[in-house]
């Protein structure tokens, strides 16, 4: 039975602004409940009012990581924006160990951490609870990773802090977040809002690290660990001629939206099924031209370099260039 999960409205974690715009409203197939995400001008979006930080579980099914896991592709995919030669690493997120598991298979000390208790193989070291209050060794780890973890936390700011005090002088901060500021991204329902509470541009990024003594080496647009498709911007371009809408069961993606969260690779079939019982021939029409526009539009944006997805690689300030002349890619 689905339950109404508790909201409050907050500031921006990034400057503290409490005035923002109305992006969308989107209806969650989890809980069944309507939530809204609005603009910061300082460039950060997320969701207001917010769940309360006790209903944060409730977000997520008990089949959340049902397809995440097992994906080696992936983790070597994620090992290739770490430093060479190995050292203490720590997965924030890191849910069932996967990634870490793997990790360690290729010369790296791991722990990771997460706020949930997954179904866990005993060989991980996972730490389950609140990052941002573990009693962590300071100056301690090389490498500190958050893979498409940060949008889900309610107080980013807490998690940048905490990294910045848990790295060594040398480590680095490596971690991917979704990039709102892309092409058609900040109309697209394609967001997992509410467990995705906050969405990043590259210039939250770098204030944020700005803040908490760390800078950008290196920003990545790349769809080469996750992907990021500006589905349901045909409808909303043609709701938006006849006046302002933001509701996204108005305009997303019927067929997009069936897949409830599952990866296409192991579901395709049964998704499909499901597409061709529920979704009626005109819907599918424009389903399909929206699919094709979506893509059409996630190919350009990465040659243009703002992808909807962006890997960063932070480190401490102060740590010299290897090259001066570096630029974010």
């Amino acid at each position: 039975m689905k339950r109404t999960i508790p909201t409050e409205p907050v500031a921006c974690d990034l400057c503290g602004a409490e005035d923002q715009d109305l992006l969308y409203t989107r209806l969650d197939p989890v809980t069944g409940q309507e939530f809204h995400l609005v603009e910061c001008r300082c460039g950060m979006a997320f969701v207001n009012p917010m769940p309360v930080d006790h209903a944060i579980p409730a977000l997520y099914p008990s089949d959340y990581l049902k397809d995440k896991h097992g994906m080696t592709s992936l983790y070597r995919g994620m090992l290739k924006f770490l430093p060479r030669g190995g050292g203490k690493l720590v997965d924030i997120g890191c849910g069932r160990g996967d990634f870490i598991r793997y990790a360690a298979g290729h010369g790296w000390q791991v722990e990771g951490i997460d706020l949930l208790a997954w179904d866990t193989p005993e060989d991980v070291p996972i730490r389950v609870g609140d990052f941002t209050r573990m009693a962590l060794p300071e100056r301690h780890y090389d490498v500190i990773t958050a893979w498409a973890i940060l949008e889900h936390v309610k107080r980013p700011s807490l998690f940048f802090e905490k990294a910045s005090a848990l790295l060594k002088d040398s480590g680095r901060f490596v971690f991917l977040v979704p990039n709102f500021s892309a092409p058609g991204m900040r109309w697209s329902c394609t967001e997992d809002v509410p467990r995705h509470l906050h969405l990043f541009t590259p210039k939250a990024v770098r204030a944020y690290l700005h803040r908490f003594g760390m800078e950008a080496e290196a920003i990545h647009h790349s769809s080469s660990l996750y992907t990021a498709y500006p589905f349901g911007l045909l409808r909303h371009c043609a709701l938006r001629i006849r006046g302002r809408e933001t509701r996204c069961q108005r305009y997303e993606n019927r067929s997009v939206v069936l897949l409830r969260n599952r990866q296409i690779n192991g579901n395709l079939k049964t998704w499909l099924r499901e597409v061709v019982e529920s979704v009626g021939p005109v819907d599918l029409f424009l389903d399909t031209l929206d699919l094709l526009l979506g893509i059409t539009v996630a190919t350009i944006s990465r040659a243009l370099g703002n992808y909807g997805v962006i890997t960063v690689i932070a480190r401490p300030c102060g740590q010299k260039k290897s090259n001066p002349d570096e630029e974010d890619c």
